[in-house]
């Protein structure tokens, strides 16, 4: 996210000094931006349906089409079944017609292998490869479609109805359940052991696959002041343990106003010091989860003494999660963040 990519830049100006290293801000914030765009090719050419493309690119890195199936959670594991079951509905019949188009005869297994009908199970053994071959060719292409299908069944069960609103009493259950991981792990400065590791991965899985906005980055629930609770992005958590050159962290929190396209990230400390950033945002184009941000101003607050900084960088973030009072959030370099509404 923006806030994420920011904090890189502050945090490296808190480890070296300001002054000393506001040059490498620039170093900091640029591989992001090629990191989100590599990352954001393979899901744009999946969305323009350009499967030539798709599957060209799937083939070289197929292990990064199925994170990202992964990563859609209970969304994405529906919608990989219901393309597998599709598929293998329209493919095992069409193969059985093939099998009598080309040779004649309806294809009868049983009957090939029966006795020593040597040539009946060479026949049937080459059938079986080409078949094999055929699904191997077509995976990408079914990855592409599970993709395709993903973002609508998230929608779909995010405006579920469950009887006797079992829909809210469960996203509030898991809100609860990730607010209280968070907290014990200070906002993700102290790493979470293995139980509480799969516990808090399992609850946002299930919460986004619950998200009760669609295209939510559109949504003017997006607007307003958010407090980050929890999140992965290493610059941050440092910020929030180390402080700003011996002034203790207070809080971090954003103020976006999508409307009029403004952004700002900000990191408290005490004795009034602070970091803070200003960006444009915009919803992306395309996708209804997705905004672009570019940053447009930077200073730094310590006591005192206030110095503007370099505003370097841009890319993009996406909100697995969004409602009135918490939102999940994935960035550019694949960081996560958890905030609550303050404003």
């Amino acid at each position: 996210m923006p806030a994420l990519t920011f904090f890189a830049v502050a945090a490296t100006a808190i480890r070296g000094g300001i002054g000393v290293r506001a040059p490498a801000l620039s170093l900091r914030a640029t591989p992001a931006v090629s990191m989100g765009e590599a990352d954001a090719s393979l899901m744009e050419l999946a969305r323009r349906r350009d499967f030539q493309s798709f599957v060209a690119q799937a083939r070289d890195e197929p292990s990064s089409v199925l994170q990202l199936v992964k990563d859609a959670g209970v969304a994405g594991a529906i919608s990989y079944t219901a393309v597998e079951l599709t598929f293998f509905a329209v493919a095992l019949p069409v193969g059985y017609v093939a099998w009598h188009a080309s040779t004649g005869e309806w294809l009868q297994p049983l009957l090939l292998l029966r006795g020593d009908d040597v040539e009946g199970k060479a026949r049937l053994l080459g059938l079986l490869l080409s078949y094999v071959v055929l699904l191997k060719t077509l995976f990408p292409v079914r990855l592409g479609s599970t993709l395709l299908l993903t973002p609508y069944t998230q929608r779909l069960i995010g405006g579920l109805t469950l009887p006797s609103g079992r829909g809210a009493a469960a996203r509030g259950s898991l809100k609860a359940e990730i607010r209280s991981l968070a907290a014990s792990s200070r906002g993700g400065v102290l790493p979470f052991d293995a139980a509480q590791q799969q516990r808090f991965d399992a609850a946002l899985a299930e919460l986004s696959a619950l998200n009760p906005t669609p295209e939510p980055a559109r949504s003017p629930l997006f607007s307003g002041t958010w407090e980050c609770v929890w999140t992965t992005e290493s610059e941050l958590n440092f910020a929030v343990d180390k402080g700003l050159l011996g002034l203790p962290w207070r809080r971090t929190y954003q103020t976006i106003d999508v409307p009029r396209g403004t952004l700002t990230n900000v990191i408290e400390f005490e004795e009034g010091g602070f970091l803070r950033v200003g960006s444009t945002i915009s919803p992306d184009a395309e996708r209804g989860e997705r905004f672009r941000f570019s940053f447009d101003s930077c200073a730094v607050r310590w006591r005192s003494l206030e110095l503007p900084l370099p505003p370097v960088g841009r890319g993009w973030g996406e909100l697995l999660y969004l409602d009135d009072e918490l939102r999940v959030q994935r960035d550019v370099r694949g960081d996560l963040l958890v905030a609550t509404r303050v404003g």
